[in-house]
């Protein structure tokens, strides 16, 4: 296979390897693939071959075959250059006169030309502005160098600047290579025009027999502008050969043992690519002396791994001064020919032609060209693609052993995965959830019931009771004296009398007590609603604060405060009501008064087990409702109906008792006023009030009936506050809504299963803390899927001869 058919075909493979390559290198950089194995050796040995890999792919595919002629600046290489083009070309003088690559590309008869490329005005700015801080900080040598430069720039700045303004030009070459010279002088080394060009280009069918071959003339490795140490390492890392002059020194300068450092390849040594051209040898005084350093070049380079067969000795000004050309630091023509018998020992001019090393290097380049470069290519390319291919097909067995290359079959295991994960974790977690809600409602129930003391919430849906108590007593509509006088006058067609009022007057209040019952069973059960929605925040607080805690547990609210409004209002009714009939219904000593109390006698009995106040005259409802407020108020009455010890008032009956004398008339008319509990009750109540009455006919019938309404109102209203509460079992109504709430949270943990994913498909930070980071993110993750896919298709392209 020639080298054309070679570059091509290499060309073509390179392209599906680096295919290849940027496949892996895009699985490689996912986090997750290191999981299945795959380490910084695989991206190490990806990352080495891809840059030799692309820039050669890339000089292939373009059809180019790149040498570079480097050496210290005066070394000699643009005359090297001329004398291999065999004219006097590029500009070769003792000051420095390469101030940009020189690039000179084969080319066919009819395409000779020289093209200029300026630097941009940008570039041109970084150009200024890096010699700026070479002059600052650069060593001894660059910083003269960049001050040169840039006194320079300053003066010519008009020329500069019109390079730069008229971009890039080109100039034919109609005879022969010597026409553009001056253009190429002014544009390469004239330095009022050469510092603000880039590169030149020199297409000539002079420079070798093979089309696509490029010369690379780069500024001296010595040079100290870091722009042209950092342009020489990238045409040197991406050339196929290096052609290195080097002047008649032996002994390697450091600049010099820099061509072998830029030049490393990690698939060619660089033995295989490097020809070194060892000139001025017209200036060796004798042959002898010639071979003796000679051989200590050799000896020199072979320290680097260069053989001798790549070494050729030489001189390029003597060469294009036999060939013709006047070359004024070489020296006359007669002059050289005499140094060059003096050290050849030869006579024949054509001989001694031939011992100038130029065309002795161009048979060895040529040769070079001709056999050694495709099997250097071959070698070059293959070891790539194996490190490439060989590399992104170990990552794709190591990652296809973990994830499926099908990204439908990817996220079914991941979702199969993610759904044993996450069970196993919510199994856990509810558990934790459950010993946690249990703990704390046995807690609240322990306080409440071993401890005899009341929950909070409970002792506030209490007090919450006791207030709307007091409140509805006291706005009861009939009770108002606009409404009671109304009801007195309706009464009294015929004259006021006291039974017929007393008894429209409580037909009117029990059924305002009816609607107050109706009403605070609706103001209890708010209160009941408030204390259960708080429970339910605390459970949904355990679930994350999901708002579908509150929808699974109470999910209409209306209703269920509906709900618990006729639960409580039945309740009241199975034990408010016979004190409701008892004391409200019916007038103290009436005959209805008494068939209820034989008839409620078992409900009342309930009540009075229940009662929790203080006052003996209310210990018994039944025989209140006998006795009604004498037993508040006269003590022989207490002392005969209650026992010796009753004839002090005591606790809250004191209130009661004092509030029914300040409105009794005979208060009004000096009976004394209870001022505190351990006053003494009024003697022979009854008595004096019938005395006083039959001496007195100015006592007010109506409040005769006020009174004792009045003491069956209050009686009430203490039943309600310390008998009702717990005998319709309030507490226990509480304690059995709230454990109904618990029971049920905890009843189906798969409810709060459902619950819990869609707080974790909706993203819940507070759950996602607590989740391990396999369940951090909902989504699922097919991109390691998509890209082995990818990388596998890629693989497929490459001949199974490169795994």
């Amino acid at each position: 296979m020639d080298y054309r058919t070679a570059s091509a075909f290499y060309a073509e493979q390179l392209k599906i390897a680096l295919e290849v390559h940027r496949h892996a290198y895009a699985l490689t950089q996912l986090s997750q693939v290191t999981k299945a194995g795959v380490g910084e050796e695989h991206k190490s040995k990806l990352k080495k071959a891809f840059e030799p890999a692309k820039t050669l792919m890339q000089r292939l595919d373009e059809g180019q075959f790149r040498i570079a002629v480097v050496g210290l600046e005066k070394a000699g290489k643009s005359t090297f250059v001329n004398a291999w083009l065999g004219c006097d070309l590029l500009p070769a003088k003792q000051e420095r006169c390469t101030f940009t690559t020189t690039q000179i590309y084969s080319v066919k008869d009819g395409q000779e030309r020289l093209e200029t490329l300026p630097k941009s005005v940008s570039s041109f700015e970084e150009y200024l502005s890096e010699l700026k801080e070479q002059e600052l900080n650069g060593s001894e040598s660059a910083k003269e160098t960049a001050k040169k430069d840039l006194e320079v720039i300053s003066d010519n700045s008009p020329t500069l600047n019109e390079v730069v303004a008229e971009g890039c030009r080109t100039f034919p070459i109609l005879n022969k290579l010597e026409d553009i010279k001056p253009e190429l002088t002014k544009y390469v080394a004239d330095e009022r025009y050469a510092h603000a060009m880039r590169e030149a280009r020199l297409y000539t069918k002079d420079l070798a027999a093979v089309d696509g071959v490029v010369f690379f003339d780069v500024p001296g490795l010595n040079s100290g502008l870091s722009k042209h140490i950092e342009e020489t390492k990238s045409i040197l890392a991406d050339c196929d050969a290096i052609i290195m002059v080097q002047s008649n020194t032996i002994t390697l300068v450091a600049h010099e043992q820099k061509v072998v450092e830029y030049a490393k390849d990690p698939y060619m040594s660089i033995s295989d690519k490097l020809f070194v051209f060892w000139g001025r040898i017209d200036t060796q005084p004798n042959k002898t002396t010639l071979n003796k350093n000679f051989q200590k070049v050799i000896d020199e380079w072979s320290k680097f791994g260069v053989p001798e067969k790549r070494i050729v000795k030489g001189s390029a000004g003597a060469h294009l001064v036999l060939l013709g050309y006047p070359i004024d630091q070489v020296g006359e023509r007669s002059k050289v020919l005499r140094n060059m018998r003096e050290i050849t020992e030869l006579e024949n001019e054509e001989d001694i032609k031939q011992e100038t090393g130029i065309v002795e290097l161009q048979q060895k380049i040529q040769h070079y060209l001709d056999h050694e470069r495709t099997a250097l290519l071959k070698s070059r390319c293959d070891e790539m693609m194996q490190d490439i291919i060989g590399a992104a097909d170990e990552i794709y067995q190591l990652v296809k052993q973990r994830y499926p290359e099908d990204p439908q079959a990817a996220q079914r295991l991941q979702a199969d995965n993610r759904n044993k994960l996450w069970s196993h974790w919510w199994g856990k977690r509810w558990n934790q959830i459950e010993a946690e809600v249990i703990t704390k409602f046995d807690e609240r129930k322990s306080k409440f019931e071993q401890l005899g003391l009341e929950d909070e919430g409970l002792q506030k849906f209490k007090s919450r009771y006791e207030l709307l108590v007091k409140a509805e007593m006291q706005k009861l509509p009939s009770r108002e004296e606009t409404k009671r006088q109304e009801i007195f006058v309706r009464s009294s067609s015929k004259g006021f009398n006291p039974d017929v009022a007393n008894a429209m007057w409580r037909v009117s209040l029990f059924e305002d007590v009816n609607e107050m019952l109706k009403s605070m069973s609706k103001g209890m059960a708010f209160e009941l609603q408030t204390e259960s929605e708080k429970i339910v925040n605390e459970l949904r607080d355990l679930l994350w604060g999901s708002d579908q805690v509150k929808n699974e547990l109470i999910p209409n609210i209306p209703q269920y405060l509906k709900d618990l409004e006729r639960s409580l209002n039945t309740l009241f009714l199975r034990f408010v009501r016979p004190i409701t009939e008892l004391l409200i219904f019916a007038p103290l000593g009436s005959s209805p008064r008494e068939k209820m109390r034989d008839k409620l006698g078992a409900d009342i009995e309930i009540i009075d087990n229940y009662y929790t106040g203080d006052e003996p005259a209310f210990e018994r409802v039944g025989r209140y409702v006998n006795h009604g407020a004498s037993l508040l108020l006269d003590k022989n009455k207490r002392i005969n109906v209650l026992g010796s010890g009753a004839e002090k008032i005591l606790g809250s009956g004191a209130s009661i008792a004092k509030m029914l004398i300040k409105t009794h008339p005979l208060g009004r008319l000096g009976l004394p006023i209870i001022e505190g509990i351990s006053e003494t009750i009024v003697e022979n109540f009854s008595e004096k009030l019938a005395n006083k009455q039959d001496s007195d006919n100015s006592i007010d019938e109506q409040s005769l009936v006020i009174q004792e309404v009045e003491a069956d109102l209050q009686a009430f209203e203490h039943y309600l506050l310390h008998g009702i509460f717990a005998a319709a079992g309030f507490q226990a109504f509480c304690l059995q809504e709230l454990e109904s709430l618990k029971d049920n949270f905890l009843k189906d943990a798969c409810s709060w299963d459902a619950v819990a994913r869609n707080e974790w498909e909706k993203g819940n930070d507070l759950l996602l803390k607590e989740l391990p980071a396999e369940l951090q993110k909902q989504e699922f993750d097919t991109l390691v899927s998509d890209k082995l896919k990818q990388l596998g298709i890629s693989l497929g392209k490459v001949k199974p001869s490169l795994y």
